[in-house]
């Protein structure tokens, strides 16, 4: 914006270096004017929306978020009423980007703008609690399923046609339920053994195993040569991404010519701090894109929560430990889609910092 917004009837004088003021703020301020359009977006805003390669000024909220969204009928509301609103929790997505939960507050300023101030909503950590008592129903599951199985699989033995196919379906059963429980199992506790490496030997491992099992695919390596290490677990690391590059190749498989890139660079400017007494951090990305069909919207949006896919053959635990993983490490993960690209962004600290 290239002069400070009016103050709204009635209010105090704003001051003359209000601009200044807002781009100063740490969360994401927006200004549109009466059409809907962007005139002000500080740094925090331009941070937030980095990640989808979105630019922001001189866009129409309903272009860059929908017609639809919550943010443009709640900015639109503000505008035409000359009332302040608020609405939390809403996801602040629009075609083909996802950056998260917000909670949004919208307020006229004079007659002709609207600003918008979105606080993102902290992003859902792994719960130490639940998995553990997970993984002990599903320990304290198994033991009886062993005397199950043995008992039907005796019945089978002893018995005629029909009570052997009875038994089989038992045993088949016995036998998906411990495949479910091992899977519960799978999800990481904390990382064990830390060590700083490149991040390019753990693509490298994911490449050779995705070649491996779906050799048809075109693998695209875009690396950036000069990143810093990173201090990880390096086995859990190698499974968060290979979970992400194997769901990307299983997308792939009614498509035409696949191919999957993964990229690397490093996001200057980006520093994350763990807690406020922390440095903060420098950050390096990797991207896995392939060109499949894309993620319906209602994936989308829970593609991280357990049990949520699109494959009646998968089981939807894949995504939700890779996200588990990279949160224990202080990295972030998301994900955007539209039909012939989908892409998985990861940021992850650089080591020694």
């Amino acid at each position: 914006m290239k002069q400070s917004m009016p103050a709204p009837a009635g209010s105090c004088q704003a001051p003359p270096d209000l601009d200044r003021w807002l781009a100063a703020l740490p969360v994401p301020v927006l200004g549109i004017d009466r059409g809907q359009a962007v005139v002000f977006a500080n740094g925090a805003a331009a941070q937030l929306f980095s990640s989808s390669g979105r630019g922001l000024l001189g866009k129409t909220l309903g272009h860059i978020f929908g017609p639809n969204a919550a943010l443009t009928a709640l900015a639109h509301r503000a505008g035409e009423q000359g009332v302040a609103v608020s609405e939390v929790d809403v996801l602040l997505a629009g075609p083909g980007f996802s950056v998260g939960r917000v909670a949004i507050s919208a307020a006229p300023i004079g007659e002709q703008h609207v600003m918008l101030v979105l606080t993102p909503l902290p992003r859902a950590r792994p719960q130490q609690g639940a998995r553990v008592a997970a993984q002990t129903l599903a320990h304290e599951v198994r033991n009886p399923l062993a005397g199950i199985r043995a008992a039907a699989q005796l019945i089978a033995k002893s018995s005629g046609p029909q009570t052997n196919v009875l038994a089989n379906l038992i045993c088949s059963e016995a036998d998906r339920i411990h495949r479910l429980t091992k899977a519960i199992d799978a999800f990481p506790g904390s990382p064990g053994e830390m060590r700083c490496f490149s991040i390019h030997e753990a693509l490298e491992r994911v490449r050779l195993l995705v070649s491996a099992v779906a050799p048809d695919i075109s693998i695209v390596e875009d690396y950036d040569p000069s990143l810093p290490f990173v201090c990880a677990d390096f086995d859990q690391l190698v499974q968060a991404l290979l979970n992400i590059a194997q769901n990307a190749a299983e997308a792939l498989a009614a498509t035409a010519s696949p191919s999957l890139t993964i990229r690397t660079s490093f996001r200057p400017g980006v520093r994350v701090r763990k807690t406020p007494n922390e440095a903060a951090r420098a950050q390096l990305e990797v991207q896995i894109i392939d060109n499949g069909p894309g993620l319906a919207p209602e994936i989308l949006e829970r593609a991280f929560e357990p049990f949520v896919t699109s494959n009646p053959k998968g089981m939807g635990l894949g995504l939700a430990i890779a996200a588990e993983i990279v949160a224990a490490h202080d990295g972030c993960i998301e994900v955007s889609s539209e039909p012939g690209r989908t892409s998985f962004n990861i940021t992850l600290p650089v080591g020694g910092d």
